[in-house]
């Protein structure tokens, strides 16, 4: 990543700061600067070549149903090829609990259903083969969705079982360049997406070997400034061997994107009409965008 205090260095004479004061400020006011240094040079930067590349072979990684839709819908809509696996597919939660009327066992596979079309109907919008993880999402294993106390006895015991699901939801190798895999950050810090996270950096050189790996910004946990920084500082913690850049790709027309997050309408008391929730809250002006974070150069 490109150091803070040199992207400032050469705007000490302007600001009246140099780097010591800089370096002064303490760890949070370092993590802000580092972090507006990332924003604005992704949204002056050109988006690695490699990034534009799509492949059938590639692999979006959704903790849950709407996941890759409200975090990479604008960037899939344009690509059309590629491969969603939803990992904690059994799920129990929407918007109006009165919709279901099952109980116990008979709800949760009801709205496991539910949210399953739905995710059905927004990979053949796109273009993407669908595959289910089948696991359990966290109030099913008996977690508060934002308790990550249990987070790396979750990552261990599901291990095993989430690295053979992204083996298994591959097609063949293909014979030219590395497709992509796209991980979750983990910003919002739900537990679920924890797991995919930690258990994805845990076996970074196996996977690497067969797909080239990006990292998204989640949304709409991106979308509020103040847990967009705290996701982003975890994140960098965990991966701080990685030597990653933000890559910023416009949404463009809004309304497409909201058009596909409206599929998932089990999720909302009402369809939401502003692209604010869906592009990720920054310090400086930038246009509505999804946010790519790779070892890909420009």
């Amino acid at each position: 990543m490109p150091s803070t205090l040199d992207f400032f260095k050469g705007r000490a004479d302007r600001t009246g700061m140099n780097c010591n004061a800089i370096a002064s400020l303490g760890p949070k006011a370092l993590q802000g600067l580092n972090l507006t240094a990332q924003d604005f040079a992704s949204r002056w930067r050109a988006a690695p070549a490699g990034l534009a590349e799509a492949s059938t072979h590639d692999l979006y990684l959704a903790p849950h149903c709407d996941d890759i839709c409200f975090s990479l819908g604008a960037f899939v809509l344009r690509r059309r090829k590629g491969i969603l696996l939803t990992l904690f597919s059994q799920c129990g939660y929407v918007a109006q609990p009165g919709a279901v009327a099952a109980h116990d066992d008979e709800r949760i596979a009801a709205i496991s259903s539910l949210r399953q079309r739905e995710d059905l109907a927004f990979a053949e919008q796109v273009g993407l083969r669908l595959c289910f993880g089948g696991f359990d999402e966290a109030p099913l294993r008996g977690h508060a969705p934002f308790d990550i106390a249990k987070v790396e006895d979750d990552a261990r015991q599901l291990d095993e079982a989430v690295v053979a699901a992204i083996f298994a939801a591959a097609m063949e190798r293909p014979t030219d360049r590395r497709p992509w895999l796209f991980c979750p950050m983990a910003i919002g810090g739900h537990i679920d997406h924890l797991v995919i996270l930690k258990i994805v950096l845990r076996h970074y050189n196996a996977l690497r070997a067969r797909w080239r790996i990006a990292f998204y910004e989640d949304l709409h946990y991106a979308s509020v400034r103040r847990m967009r920084a705290e996701g982003l500082a975890r994140f960098q913690c965990l991966a701080a061997r990685l030597k990653l850049r933000r890559s910023l790709w416009p949404i463009g027309a809004a309304v497409d994107k909201l058009a596909l997050v409206a599929l998932y309408r089990s999720q909302f008391a009402e369809s939401p009409v502003s692209i604010k929730p869906f592009t990720p809250a920054q310090s400086i002006t930038a246009p509505a965008h999804e946010a790519l974070w790779s070892t890909e150069p420009a």
